[in-house]
């Protein structure tokens, strides 16, 4: 038996280390590791409710827009505010647009150089060691959509601005609905922009992950983990919060079910804080960082629904609407996020639409009531996003947030339960203990991010310290690794 550590695990968002068992050429036990700690719970207690639209957002850059309707649902859940359907509306399409560039983005800078042959050229040359399989043209067709996917995920962040007033951390989403006003030359901006986005989805993002996919149809039988998808819904459909477009919901040994908030809870016992001994209500509980602890080795807190590991995102979505057919893998990972992408710009060009001017955005509550605990569980780009807020005297007294990367990427649970990133891990081929690049394709194809999944980075934990990095290059201690 070997023991392989990938630390840091390159293009991924934020810290991430991962520890391989390989043994007879396949991995027998897996462990992630979130490196860094951010603290945003602790920063948002004593600050103002509205605050935490705009505070949230800055957990991380890429999906900014999710984290700012999760705080504004959750406010609105607490204090009984109604959103006006145009506040819908521009909410659908500002969050639309930030899904599309974070799946442009995903799947060309951190998921497609897997599969293609590195260029002749700067860091990327030490990469071109391993299992590349596409002919020479496509791999070269491909290659040249990376540079145009860069351009075009850009376009989806002006689509953001439109409406959000910039991007990322946007500025217009309050609790309540969306402060910008339907505009004739708005809307036109946006439409222009959406359009040049959805024909590189669907002229070129779609094809180039299926011949992907049919080159690399192996991957349809690695990563597969649990199966246990979840998803808390995306897109309200209108003044009613809890109907979405992509509807809520559970698949569990191959059956659907309904989702229940009541049946999530959170373990901290692989996790470096103290306090909160087993499952726990994740509203409630104070969790004390705690680095160093015995037994510990993750920032990640291990989320469960029901008592089991699940993991949400595209594929959770597009399998409980009966968009994506296929099973649970790496692959299905990979070809799920292209349909969703081809979905949602399809839908933003209805939502648009939609949009009647003149009508309200915005319900103002202000000030808001002084008293008054709320939940806002929305999906995000890389899957369930849920906040708690609990408000008194007009401050904030307490605040929970559960990110997609805490439910995919968690450490063990009490009852030794791998999280679904470490089980999805097992048993994948290792041809190369030195580069063990399956290991990466299955840990990108869930588009993880630490940055969101743990809320004090310790210099020494992520600077190779001797470890196999990625690929198989060597690095010296605390050299700056490349992306």
């Amino acid at each position: 038996m070997t023991r392989v550590k990938i630390n840091p695990l390159t293009r991924a968002h934020g810290y991430l280390s991962v520890e391989l068992e390989v043994e007879g050429g396949r991995v027998t036990d897996a462990r992630s590791s979130g490196l860094l700690f951010r603290g945003f719970e602790q920063m948002l207690r004593g600050r103002a409710p509205h605050d935490a639209v705009y505070l949230t957002q800055r957990i991380c850059g890429i999906c900014s827009s999710a984290h700012a309707i999760a705080a504004a649902m959750a406010l609105e859940n607490a204090f009984n505010i109604e959103v006006p359907q145009n506040g819908h509306l521009l909410r659908n399409l500002i969050f639309g647009a930030d899904i599309l560039q974070n799946h442009l983005r995903h799947l060309y800078l951190l998921a497609i150089p897997d599969y293609i042959m590195p260029p002749e050229m700067g860091p990327a040359e030490a990469r071109r060691r391993g299992d590349y399989r596409l002919p020479e043209v496509l791999d070269r067709r491909i290659r040249e959509h990376y540079l145009e996917a860069l351009e075009t995920s850009g376009l989806a962040h002006k689509a953001v601005a439109v409406f959000g007033g910039k991007a990322p951390h946007l500025q217009s989403i309050l609790a309540g609905g969306v402060t910008e006003h339907v505009l004739t030359d708005r809307v036109m901006r946006f439409q222009s922009l959406l359009s040049q986005i959805q024909a590189f989805i669907t002229d070129k993002l779609v094809p180039d992950v299926e011949s992907i996919a049919r080159y690399y149809d192996d991957y349809f039988n690695i990563g597969a983990g649990y199966g246990n998808l979840l998803s808390f819904g995306l897109f309200p459909t209108g003044t009613d919060r809890n109907q979405r477009v992509f509807k809520a919901g559970v698949i569990q040994n191959g059956q659907t079910g309904t989702f229940f908030p009541r049946l999530i809870t959170r373990e901290t016992g692989a996790s470096w804080y103290r306090g909160d001994e087993g499952p726990q209500p994740p509203d409630r509980g104070q969790s004390t960082p705690f680095p160093g602890r015995a037994g510990a080795y993750s920032w990640i807190k291990a989320p469960r629904y029901n008592g089991e590991p699940f993991e949400g995102g595209p594929l959770a979505r597009m399998r409980l609407a009966g968009l994506y057919r296929g099973g649970i893998s790496v692959m299905d990972r990979l070809l799920a996020r292209a349909v969703e992408a081809k979905e949602i710009a399809g839908l933003m060009n209805g939502w648009v639409r939609q949009l009647v001017p003149d009508r309200p955005t915005i319900s103002w509550v202000d000030p808001l009531p002084a008293t008054g605990s709320g939940a806002g569980l929305t999906d995000s780009m890389r899957g369930t996003l849920a906040h708690w807020v609990s408000v008194r005297e007009g401050r904030i007294t307490d605040y929970h947030i559960l990110t997609p990367s805490a439910w995919n990427l968690s450490p063990r649970d009490e009852n030794g339960r791998r999280g679904p990133l470490e089980e999805a891990l097992v048993g994948t081929p290792v041809a190369d203990e030195t580069n063990p690049l399956e290991a990466g394709r299955v840990v990108r194809s869930y588009d993880p991010c630490i940055s969101c999944a743990v809320h004090v980075l310790e210099k020494t934990a992520c600077a190779g310290s001797g470890a196999v990095p990625e690929k198989g290059e060597r690095r010296e201690k605390n050299k700056t690794p490349y992306n």
